[in-house]
């Protein structure tokens, strides 16, 4: 009995997925970097002894402009969605942290209840930004 055996002639790795795969991928992580590095626009006041935390550890970036609106991340919040998330993130993990960055020309009323909100939460270790002075 004669068996056919298939031509070997076309033996050519078609890289054509593989490169369709790797530029879905490139475009992910360039909008979820872009995502990431969105920030809410604030004047960071200056401080003469600014020091970067040298174990940053988990937190929460809130920010408070100078009309006082407060943001977690990119996402408008009020101070009763502030305290639930704190709470949650202080129950959830182990040395929870808040990081506070407020316009240089906010009122101390707005920052000061969003540290009520932490303090009634369970979140005491409360991080200000600011830049150093020079």
């Amino acid at each position: 009995m004669k068996t056919h055996a298939p031509q070997m002639d076309d033996q050519d790795f078609d890289i054509t997925p593989m490169i369709d795969v790797v530029f879905l991928l490139i475009v992910f992580f360039m909008v979820v970097a872009a995502e990431i590095t969105e920030k809410i626009e604030v004047e960071l006041p200056q401080a003469d002894k600014a020091v970067v935390p040298e174990e940053i550890g988990p937190r929460m970036e809130v920010s408070i402009t100078e009309e006082g609106k407060i943001y977690v991340g990119m996402v408008p919040v009020d101070l009763q969605q502030l305290g639930t998330r704190v709470g949650t993130g202080n129950n959830e993990i182990a040395g929870f942290k808040v990081f506070v960055r407020a316009d240089e020309r906010t009122p101390h009323k707005y920052v000061n209840d969003v540290m009520k909100a932490c303090a009634e939460n369970g979140v005491l270790d409360v991080i200000f930004a600011t830049f150093e002075q020079k």
